[in-house]
C-alpha cells in the first residue's frame, strides 16, 4: 500500500509541476515589466516631486542675501608710502599662498622693490546707520585715501576711525544725509562645524571680468555659500609671536577683494569678517580654504573701541608659551596648562619669577587649558591688575603674583637680527649669547617659521630648531647664515647641523631645488 501511495503522489507532482512553472514564469515576467516600465502614476510622481523642503532652503538663502547685501560695500584705498626706503612684496615662489588679499602686511618672505604709491581694494560691511563700516586692518589701516562704493553705486570718501593689528580689524566712516542699511552682528561662539555659512563681498575688486558685467552691476556684491569647516584656527601675522587666533575656517568661496566682507549665518547675522584664503599656484584663486575673524565678545569689545576712536588696550606678561604636549607632560609632569618657552627680560613675568620650562596651570583663578585660552585671558586683563598665577616647576606647584602691564606690539618683536625666506624657506633669528651658552653651543640661528613647501621643511626642519652649520660652515648669527645659504647652488646637496632640544642631528637635502 505504501509503494502505491508513493507512486500516485509522484504522478500527481509530475502533472502539476509544469502548470506551476508556467504560472511562475508569468508572474516573473509581469514583475520584470513592472520594474522596467513603471505605471503612469509612478512616472508622474517621479517627475513631480514634493519640492517644498528644497524651496524652503532656497528661500532661506534668498532671504539671507537680501538682508545683508545692501550693507556690504566695496572699498578702494590708496596706501601711505612706507617709512623705509624700500617697500616689500610677497615672494610666493615655491610657497603656499596664504593671502590676506590686497593688504600690504602679509607675513610671507618679501622681496625688495622700488618705493612708490600703493593701491588696494577690499570689502566692508556697514554696522551703524550713521556710516560706520567694519573691514580689515590690512585693507584700510594704512590708507591715506579711502573711497567707499555702496551697492547702489554711490561713492563716498571715508575716514579711518580706528584700526587694530592684532585682530586685523578696522572701522572707517562715511558721511551721508540718510540712514544706511546695516547688518546685524551675531556671535561666532555659537557656531558649529558643518553649519551653513554665506560669504558676501567683491571678489577681484568688483571688476567687470572682461566686460561681461554691466557697469550698473559693478558694485553689486557677490554671494557664495558653504559651511563652517572648522573653528579656532590660527595664522601667522606680521608681528612675531602674535598670530591671528580663533579664526573661522569656511569653504564658502572667497577670493582676493572679498577681504573685509561679512561671513553670515542662517539668521543673516555677521559672525565673521573674511580675512584670508589658502591657495596654491600663481593665480591665487579659491580652493575651498578660507578664514574669517570671528565676531565674539572679544572682537565686539575691539570694534566698540575702534568706533569710539580709542586705542585697544590689552594686557601682557612677556612670556612665549606653547601647548602642553603628551611628551612635555611625560617629562615635566602636569595634566593641563601651557609650557613656558621663553621669558623676556624686564617684563611682568620676569619680575614675578616665571622661568623657562615652567608650566602655567592657573591664571587669575581659572585653569589654563590651551594657549589660545591663556593668551586671551592675559590680553583681556586690565593693565595694572595684580593676578595670581600658579606654575608647576620641577614637579612642584608654586603660586606667583604678577602685575599685568599694557601690551606693546614692540614687545612682541625680537631685537635680534632676522632673516626671512631665502633658498631654504626659513625665517631665522640670531640666538642670544646667553641662550647659546645655556645650550652649550658657540652660536647659531633659531628657526622662527618654516615654509611647509620649502626645502628645509622637506628635510625635517621645525620651528624652534637651532641651525649651527650648513655644509660644514659654522652658523653663528644671521649674517653667517645668509652667507652660507648664499653659496648654495641648485641641484647640489645641502647638509644642515641642527640642535633640537637636547640633541644634535643632521638634516639633509639631496638636491637643492630652485
Amino acid at each position: 500500500m505504501r509503494d502505491a501511495r508513493e507512486g500516485s503522489h509522484t504522478s500527481l507532482f509530475r502533472a502539476i509541476f509544469p502548470v506551476v512553472l508556467v504560472l511562475l514564469l508569468i508572474v516573473g515576467a509581469a514583475g520584470v515589466t513592472w520594474l522596467v516600465r513603471p505605471s503612469a502614476g509612478s512616472a508622474e510622481a517621479a517627475s513631480r516631486p514634493d519640492l517644498s523642503t528644497l524651496e524652503a532652503v532656497q528661500a532661506g538663502f534668498n532671504w539671507m542675501a537680501d538682508e545683508v547685501k545692501p550693507a556690504v560695500v566695496f572699498i578702494e584705498v590708496e596706501q601711505k608710502p612706507r617709512a623705509s626706503e624700500q617697500e616689500a612684496e610677497p615672494n610666493t615662489e615655491g610657497m603656499p599662498d596664504l593671502r590676506d588679499f590686497f593688504g600690504p602686511g602679509f607675513p610671507m618672505p618679501r622681496m625688495p622693490r622700488p618705493r612708490g604709491p600703493e593701491g588696494g581694494q577690499g570689502s566692508g560691511v556697514i554696522i551703524d546707520p550713521s556710516g560706520y563700516i567694519l573691514t580689515n586692518n590690512h585693507v584700510a589701516g594704512n590708507a591715506e585715501k579711502i573711497t567707499v562704493h555702496l551697492s547702489s553705486g554711490e561713492a563716498y570718501p571715508a575716514k579711518l576711525i580706528g584700526s587694530d593689528q592684532l585682530t586685523d580689524l578696522a572701522v572707517i566712516k562715511i558721511e551721508t544725509d540718510r540712514a544706511l542699511p546695516v547688518a546685524k552682528l551675531g556671535n561666532a561662539a555659537n557656531l558649529k562645524v558643518g553649519s551653513w555659512a554665506m560669504a558676501i563681498g567683491f571678489p577681484f575688486g568688483g571688476q567687470r571680468y572682461g566686460g561681461r558685467f554691466d557697469e550698473a552691476l559693478r558694485y553689486e556684491p557677490t554671494v557664495t555659500v558653504g559651511v563652517i569647516s572648522a573653528t579656532e584656527r590660527q595664522l601667522e601675522s606680521d608681528i612675531p609671536g602674535r598670530p591671528f587666533r580663533n579664526l573661522i575656517q569656511t569653504d564658502a568661496p572667497i577670493n582676493p577683494g572679498s577681504s573685509g566682507g561679512p561671513l553670515v549665518n542662517v539668521r543673516a547675522e555677521v559672525v565673521g569678517i573674511n580675512q584670508a584664503i589658502f591657495t596654491s599656484g600663481p593665480v591665487g584663486g579659491n580652493i575651498g580654504v578660507g578664514f574669517a575673524i570671528p565676531i565674539d565678545a572679544n572682537t565686539r569689545s575691539v570694534i566698540e573701541s575702534l568706533k569710539g576712536g580709542e586705542p585697544v588696550v590689552r594686557g601682557q606678561l612677556g612670556v612665549a608659551v606653547s601647548a602642553l604636549t603628551p611628551a612635555l607632560k611625560s617629562v615635566y609632569g602636569g595634566d593641563q596648562g601651557v609650557f613656558v618657552e621663553e621669558v623676556q627680560e624686564g617684563t611682568p613675568a620676569a619680575r614675578a619669577g616665571v622661568k623657562p620650562e615652567d608650566i602655567i596651570t592657573r591664571y587669575d583663578g581659572k585653569d589654563v587649558t590651551s594657549v589660545d585660552q591663556f593668551v586671551t585671558a592675559v590680553q583681556n586683563t586690565r593693565p595694572g591688575k595684580s593676578v595670581e598665577m600658579q606654575v608647576l616647576r620641577d614637579g612642584k606647584a608654586q603660586a606667583l603674583q604678577v602685575t599685568v602691564e599694557a601690551l606693546s606690539l614692540e614687545a612682541g618683536k625680537k631685537p635680534e637680527a632676522r632673516a626671512e625666506g631665502g633658498k631654504l624657506g626659513l625665517t631665522v633669528e640670531t640666538v642670544p649669547t646667553d641662550k647659546a651658552s645655556d645650550l652649550g653651543i658657540a652660536g647659531g640661528v633659531v628657526v622662527r617659521s618654516v615654509n611647509p613647501r620649502g626645502e628645509a621643511a622637506r628635510a625635517g626642519i621645525q620651528p624652534g630648531d637651532v641651525i649651527v652649520k650648513i655644509n660644514r660652515q659654522a652658523v653663528e648669527d644671521v649674517a653667517s647664515y645668509q652667507k652660507a645659504i648664499g653659496e648654495l647652488r641648485k641641484g647640489e646637496p645641502v647638509v644642515i647641523r641642527v640642535w633640537r632640544k637636547d640633541r644634535m642631528f643632521t638634516a639633509q637635502i639631496e638636491r637643492l631645488g630652485e
